[in-house]
């Protein structure tokens, strides 16, 4: 990983642990303002005396479109907040249909590529192979990609075309995010909550939209701090983990990030079992969780809730914050912003980004307006907050795929 790049992510008034400094490539550029515990900190837009020069930004969102309310919107907000920084900086998105494949990718970047795009950003794990070819193919055209790295994707099992080229050098900026980590903190918060709620069985759940590390990163953490809660604060019954399964890797996945209709039968399953808190790793697929839990909240006595995935709930899903727990959280809209910037003012390098609770680009926003958050014993706000530290510190490590 580069340093140097420094992005101080906009964030709401809420409590928040893990938002303070992004850091890509190199120089020391500043934007926005930093959130932590309900109080923002002013920042310079990016530099008082940055040359922005005439820069086409251009954007290839995943299925799930601008409206997802999950890390396509946020990779789109970033490309708005990049352009309001200077008039010199116009933009092009493109928004790959619900039921697009890797050919709508291949195609759908070829396109930025002829409207000679100064730097052209992917969003999501889907469109790694197409990322890739399309770098080495263009190697004087800049690529960032938002959970992804800038090596070559490999027999993920996604490409449809075969892979091309070797290294592409300096033009891609892979854009990641240790999401194990915040959402171990989300895995404590609900087995804290299902303890509370539901002493004599308590039970939380997760499920992805599909298969992949972006995913199941989130799901990990998410276990794992289901998993600390029990040997740590020792509960008479062990919180158990429905939808996921660290150790074998294997759980529930929709298989899209655009079926709230499957989201809302699998969610109601996970409820008739005894969930309180729902985490959908999944996209928009996540309004269909909101959906179900709202309808078996009002028929039922024990309620449950929600940990949003991205985004803040309570930002990009306002009508439904009562129903947040927490908000586990990624960089997206702070790192795409920062990327266009490098482009605009020279300073783009091919390199890797890993956003962490330490430098910002993952973060555990806790609503404190909502209704769910509120039932949360002081006790446990101040348990996560010594375990953020802790991961930050290094002194708790937090794994993946049992690693």
């Amino acid at each position: 990983m580069n340093k140097g790049i420094k992005l101080l992510g906009a964030g709401r008034l809420a409590s928040t642990i893990g938002v303070a400094a992004l850091v890509v490539g190199s120089g020391t550029v500043v934007a926005g303002a930093a959130v932590n515990s309900g109080h923002a900190s002013k920042g310079a837009v990016f530099s008082a005396h940055a040359t922005y020069s005439k820069t086409l930004a251009c954007e290839v969102t995943d299925t799930g479109g601008i409206n997802d309310k999950s890390f396509n919107a946020s990779a789109f907000l970033g490309l708005q907040q990049a352009a309001k920084v200077s008039k010199n900086i116009v933009t092009s998105v493109i928004s790959t249909p619900s039921n697009g494949t890797e050919s709508n990718y291949d195609a759908e970047i070829a396109s930025l590529v002829a409207q000679k795009c100064n730097i052209i950003i992917t969003v999501g794990f889907l469109m790694s192979d197409a990322t890739w070819n399309a770098a080495v193919n263009n190697p004087t055209f800049h690529f960032a990609q938002v959970d992804n790295g800038n090596t070559s994707p490999g027999n993920d099992g996604v490409a449809v075309a075969p892979f091309t080229g070797t290294a592409p050098g300096n033009n891609i900026l892979g854009l990641t995010y240790s999401t194990q980590q915040d959402a171990f903190l989300g895995g404590y918060e609900a087995a804290a909550y299902a303890a509370m709620k539901n002493p004599k069985s308590p039970k939380v759940a997760t499920y992805g939209g599909m298969q992949f590390s972006s995913v199941t990163s989130y799901m990990d953490g998410y276990y794992d701090g289901v998993m600390y809660y029990n040997t740590h604060a020792k509960p008479k019954h062990k919180v158990q983990v429905l939808g996921w399964n660290e150790k074998t890797q294997k759980g529930t996945f929709i298989g899209s990030f655009t079926d709230q209709a499957t989201a809302r039968t699998d969610t109601t399953a996970f409820l008739s079992q005894g969930a309180t808190t729902v985490f959908p790793v999944a996209g928009s697929d996540g309004l269909g969780t909101t959906s179900a839990v709202r309808t078996w909240n009002a028929a039922h006595k024990l309620k449950a809730n929600v940990e949003w995935v991205d985004t803040d709930g309570c930002v990009s899903d306002a009508p439904d914050c009562n129903l947040f727990l927490n908000s586990v959280t990624k960089g997206v809209t702070a790192s795409v912003k920062a990327a266009v910037l490098m482009q605009a003012t020279g300073k783009f390098v091919g390199s890797n980004y890993i956003g962490t609770l330490a430098n910002g680009g993952a973060a555990f926003v806790q609503d404190s307006q909502s209704k769910m958050a509120k039932a949360l014993p002081k006790s446990v706000l101040k348990a996560v907050a010594a375990i953020a530290k802790g991961i930050e510190h290094g002194s708790i490590k937090v794994a993946i795929a049992g690693k």
